[in-house]
């Protein structure tokens, strides 16, 4: 934006210099011209006294000398008689003795007139000294007199174009700057709320245009901001509801003594603190710094899953490594999405259906991958948009995965699965161990 406003006051102060600047270069030319040929006339008619008072040639010819066109030797006199005073054929005059000769005769007959030749202007000046005595003067003005001055004026006139343009050019750019460096801050208000920072606000600018934009993106900041309170408000309120039941729920599963009933409800009520915590955090969470242990926590979650998976009759396998595979995820985290991807083998393949979790480590890198032998995923990309699943599910499962694989700088992909069932991999970094 700055460059083009600066392109654009460049392009039109060159063009109102050019307009000026041309016709002041040739006014300038002509005045130079009309200059140098008065001051030829002014000579010449100084000798008309002197050649009506006395055809004597040495006053004649003192008088010349007198003159500034004469003193250089660029002034001829031919006298009524037939004599010249001073060099017609001088050197530089371009002229041959039959033209003069010719030009002479028409100045005799009384006509004033200029001529130009190869190296200037001659100025024919006839004085009438009485009844057909008519003598007639010849100024020579050089090509280099009638240019005298032009050059350093034009150099002159060049020079303050020049200086207009360029002080237009600088003007313009202090302009063009205070108007983009309010857009970029306009821009970079935009940049900061795009981040997660709830207090960026747009600074007043001097320009209607670019203020009337940063009042509607303030506007849109605080609007942003009162729908964030409100959404976390109903969450946590939410949440807050199902303590009642849940707390219920654990009294009825402690009276039953079943182990597996009351670990269940404690992950049940740990969800939801989790979800109130995640809804009081900002829009934008800082790098993942928690560190987990993908093979215990595979182990793990699969193990409480095959209780399920025998009810079914579904086979199933298992395959980690035996060490630790360390990746940047919460705990809660990573086990809500084992949880989620084995539960989309349950919810969306029939009964029976046998499925594998396996998880390698390669570069740097560990895959975790839940392999089925259903029917596959017609559509890939679909089953990763939030909430489009089918089936009554609320469609958040694979969200929730790709949300924390992107969280912890890796990728959450849907694929063919070798068996010819659906096949999701989480690929993650490897943490550092300590």
């Amino acid at each position: 934006m700055r460059r083009r406003l600066l392109l654009v006051v460049l392009a039109a102060s060159t063009l109102v210099v050019v307009a000026f600047a041309v016709p002041l270069g040739l006014l300038v030319r002509t005045v130079a011209e009309d200059r140098a040929l008065d001051a030829a006339e002014r000579d010449a008619a100084a000798l008309a006294p002197v050649l009506a008072l006395t055809d004597d040639v040495d006053l004649v010819a003192a008088a010349v000398q007198r003159t500034a066109t004469g003193g250089d030797g660029r002034l001829v006199v031919w006298l009524a008689d037939g004599r010249v005073i001073g060099d017609p054929d001088e050197t530089g005059h371009g002229r041959d003795a039959a033209s003069t000769a010719d030009a002479v005769a028409l100045a005799r007959t009384g006509l004033s007139f200029s001529e130009p030749i190869a190296d200037g202007v001659d100025l024919w000046t006839p004085v009438a000294l009485g009844e057909d005595a008519v003598a007639v003067i010849r100024a020579h003005v050089p090509e280099a007199e009638l240019r005298s001055g032009v050059t350093t004026s034009w150099l002159a006139l060049g020079a303050v174009a020049v200086a207009l343009v360029l002080g237009s050019a600088l003007v313009a750019d202090r302009l063009a700057r205070s108007l983009t460096r309010d857009a970029g801050e306009l821009a970079g208000t935009a940049e900061a709320l795009a981040e997660g920072d709830a207090a960026a606000r747009a600074h007043t600018s001097d320009t209607p245009e670019l203020a009337a934009a940063g009042r509607a993106l303030n506007l849109l900041a605080d609007r942003i901001d009162e729908l964030r309170a409100a959404e976390r408000e109903r969450v946590a309120d939410l949440s807050h509801r199902l303590r009642t039941p849940l707390t219920a729920l654990r009294l009825d599963a402690e009276s039953s003594g079943s182990a597996s009933l009351v670990d269940g409800v404690d992950r049940l009520e740990a969800a939801v603190t989790e979800l109130v915590r995640a809804a009081r955090r900002p829009l934008h969470d800082a790098p993942v710094s928690a560190v987990s242990d993908l093979a215990a926590a595979v182990r793990e979650r699969t193990a409480f899953w095959s209780l399920l998976a025998e009810e079914e009759g579904r086979p199933w396998t298992v395959d980690v490594p035996d060490g630790a595979v360390p990746v940047h995820a919460d705990p809660t985290e990573l086990e809500a999405v084992l949880d989620a991807l084995i539960a989309n083998v349950h919810s969306h393949t029939p009964a029976g259906t046998a499925y594998a979790v396996a998880v390698r480590v390669d570069g740097g890198r560990a895959v975790l991958t839940v392999d089925d032998e259903g029917p596959g995923i017609t559509d890939p990309e679909a089953a990763l948009g939030r909430g489009v699943s089918g089936g009554g599910s609320t469609g958040l499962g694979l969200d929730i995965a790709a949300r924390l694989a992107t969280a912890a700088g890796g990728e959450l992909r849907v694929e063919r699965a070798p068996t010819g069932g659906a096949r999701i991999a989480l690929d993650l970094p490897l943490a550092p161990t300590r």
